[in-house]
Parts: C-alpha cells; structure tokens; sequence
C-alpha cells in the first residue's frame, strides 16, 4: 500500500512540474544541446579514462555490433510515436530523444539518420556517446526529464570470467563469447524500462540467446 501511494504522489508531482514547461522551453533546450554538440566535436570527441586502454577489435566483429545496435535503436524509434501518445507526461508536447550510445552506436544512428522513415525523426533526436551526455548534463542539467527523454543502446562485448556463471542457463560452445545488449529509457513516465539481451558470438556471428536477462551486477 505505501508503495502505491508513493508512486501515486510522485507520478502527482511530476505532472505539476511539467505543467509549467512548454513547448517553446523544450525547443530552446534543444537548440542548446544543438549548439553544444557542434561545439564539443570541432574538438576531440570527449572519452573515458580507459578508452586508450582498449585493445581494437576485428572489424567484422565491430560491424555486427553495430548491425545488432542498428536495429534495435530502429525497432525503438519506429514504435516512439504510439509510446509517446500513451505517455501522459508529455500529452501535447514533443520532448527532444536523446540516444546514448557508444561509438559504434553513434555509427549506426548516423546511418539510421539517413533512411527516408526516419529523417524527420531526427530533426529532435541526437545522439550522444555516454561522456557526450554526462557533459551535457553538467552544462544544462534535466534531472527531471522535463526537457527530453533518454534512450540508451550499447553493447558489453567483454565479459569477465568470473561472471561466467551467470550464463549457465545459456551454455554456449567453449569458442563462443557471451554478449550483452543493454537498452532502456528514461523520461517516459511509466513508460520507462531497462532490458538486457544476451548474444552468442561465435566469431562469425551472433545469434540472440535470452530477452529480460537478469544481470548479476548490482550496479547495472
């Protein structure tokens, strides 16, 4: 009981923070973040303390990444009109998608961005990898999911072997590698979710092994 009426006074008080932000405050952050972007990659793309650490990956290992990225990040985009008429927060107000995403993700969009269904669909979508956003966030902070929606898509290509028995209930061959497609959303009310797909790769291709998984990282 207390916990329904928990979410009742906050699905309450989100409702009245948004009733004072309008359309012509969501089309002035979006502007903002335009502006920010161009600014940000005339210079070096911003990167985490161990990106220089990463040893490169085979390029047709990278491609099918990106394919796996390419058509989830489309599966989402082309069902976004009916999720947002169900989202009673934004009722007659278009809030700007932001993708986070890594840098194979940023390539996938850029190709998803070119495909006729979907131009228009990005005159308010960007995409940003993971420190692009954190960065923006400091500069023009949205707690609150007032301005925007947050989409995230990318792939944990690595997993450690002391989380191999996580994956018992997948058993793989030995040469095979497990990989991880987290996805999710925040912003959308009760339309928010996190989800974790699980991938065989076998060095030639990766073949989808479980939906809703579990992970057993407190911290994911």
């Amino acid at each position: 009981k207390k916990a329904l009426e928990k979410k009742w006074v906050e699905k309450l008080l989100d409702g009245v923070r948004n009733m004072f932000i309008g359309q012509s405050d969501i089309d002035a952050w979006c502007m903002r973040l335009r502006k920010f972007l161009e600014s940000i990659r005339k210079q070096a793309r911003p990167q985490g303390k161990k990106a220089v650490l990463r040893v490169s990956r085979p390029v047709h290992a990278q491609d099918a990444e990106e394919k796996i990225l390419e058509n989830q990040i489309r599966e989402w985009l082309s069902g976004f009109k009916q999720s947002l008429d169900c989202a009673v927060r934004w009722a007659g107000r278009t809030p700007n998608v932001v993708i986070t995403t890594t840098p194979v993700g940023i390539r996938a969009c850029e190709k998803l961005a070119r495909e006729p269904g979907l131009v228009t669909m990005f005159e308010n979508c960007f995409y940003l990898t993971e420190y692009e956003y954190r960065y923006w966030c400091k500069e023009d902070p949205d707690p609150d999911f007032q301005f925007h929606i947050n989409y995230w898509a990318w792939m944990k290509t690595s997993i450690p072997k002391v989380r191999m028995h996580e994956f018992s209930s997948l058993p793989v061959p030995k040469d095979n590698e497990y990989w991880l497609l987290r996805h999710g959303v925040n912003g959308m009310g009760e339309g928010d979710y996190a989800d974790c797909w699980v991938f065989a790769w076998n060095g030639a291709s990766a073949k989808l092994l479980a939906k809703d998984f579990h992970e057993g990282v407190p911290s994911v």
